[in-house]
């Protein structure tokens, strides 16, 4: 089992920090037109701080900011990031009305772009995208009561492979006596092999000693499609077979194979809300009537257009086949502050 875990940190750590080399773009169709009624041929490359990097048709590469251009066209898909973390994947063009627009990949629908709101044309594959938040509290008096909470995720992408990382620990004791203590890990490496389809290696990790678990480790192998990904939702399932390995205080220690469900659900509800939902469902081969279920939903409130906000998370646990004298469900309900980076 450590070996196996061992082999399969070292193709996670290989596959996120090991790039592909980018291809070189050799056609240049793109165009952009300034206020002084000038003209530029070229290849948009990029565009972050308020400019946009072009390199022209005499292979020359400049920053134009943006509020000298009246109109660009581009003639390939170009990706998109708003300041609220959602993606537009199309090409750039004017309405007929004269604002900045993107034809979208997904439903060819042309829609207006407010320029105040676009942080990134295509981001730099290497850098990271994340959050830290942090929740907790102090009761003094008639009872006296502590709790903690901390968690951490973040996210790497390149052309078409996703590293991601995922960790909470929970902490919480009451009157001196600790009555909650749990750490929860996930990593999962993705490939996609078009823009919608991808496999995935994963990897999580439970420890709880108010569910009898001292360990619990699942190595999985699945198969997912992308079925959203716009500005306002994302959506991807996937399907595939995990191994079980949980190492129990009290309980029988085990190890089987699985089926591995998942879903990975994001909403932006209104400007300030997001919505995120994260399901993992494992079916066992040998038991069909036992299962592992674990749902984390949050609910992200942002403080006004600042890198912070408020962040409310149910974390759902079942164990069908709970240790004897141990409730098979529990709830956890976090407020935190939260950091994105």
């Amino acid at each position: 089992m450590r070996q196996i875990i061992k082999f399969f940190l070292i193709g996670i750590v290989l596959g996120g920090f090991f790039v592909p080399a980018l291809s070189v773009q050799t056609a240049f169709a793109d165009r952009i037109e300034f206020g002084d009624g000038n003209v530029l041929k070229g290849t948009v490359k990029s565009f972050s701080g308020g400019n946009l990097v072009f390199v022209n048709e005499f292979s020359k590469t400049t920053k134009i900011p943006f509020e000298k251009i009246k109109s660009i066209q581009s003639d390939k898909t170009l990706k998109l990031e708003l300041d609220d973390k959602s993606i537009l994947t199309g090409k750039l063009t004017m309405m007929d009305d004269g604002r900045f627009g993107i034809l979208l990949d997904s439903n060819q629908e042309v829609v207006s772009i407010d320029w105040k709101k676009v942080k990134y044309i295509n981001k730099p594959k290497s850098s990271w995208d994340g959050s830290i938040s942090l929740g907790g509290t102090i009761q003094e008096g008639n009872v006296r009561r502590t709790s903690a909470t901390l968690a951490f995720d973040a996210k790497r992408e390149w052309e078409r492979d996703r590293f991601s990382f995922r960790a909470i620990h929970n902490y919480a004791e009451d009157t001196g006596a600790v009555t909650a203590r749990n750490t929860f890990g996930a990593m999962k490496f993705d490939h996609f092999f078009s823009e919608r389809f991808f496999m995935a290696l994963s990897l999580e990790a439970l420890k709880d000693k108010f569910k009898d678990v001292n360990l619990r480790a699942i190595i999985g192998l699945s198969a997912g499609y992308r079925i959203w990904n716009d500005s306002r939702k994302t959506l991807e399932v996937e399907g595939g077979v995990t191994y079980f390995s949980e190492d129990l205080n009290a309980g029988m220690d085990d190890q089987f194979a699985s089926g591995r469900l998942g879903l990975n659900y994001t909403q932006k509800i209104l400007d300030f809300l997001l919505f995120k939902n994260y399901l993992l469902y494992y079916p066992s081969f040998k038991q069909p009537k036992e299962y592992r279920l674990r749902n984390e939903a949050s609910l992200i409130s942002a403080l006004g257009t600042s890198d912070w906000a408020l962040k409310l998370t149910h974390i759902f646990d079942q164990n069908s086949q709970a240790s004897p004298g141990f409730k098979d469900k529990d709830h956890q309900y976090i407020f935190s502050i939260q950091y994105s980076f």
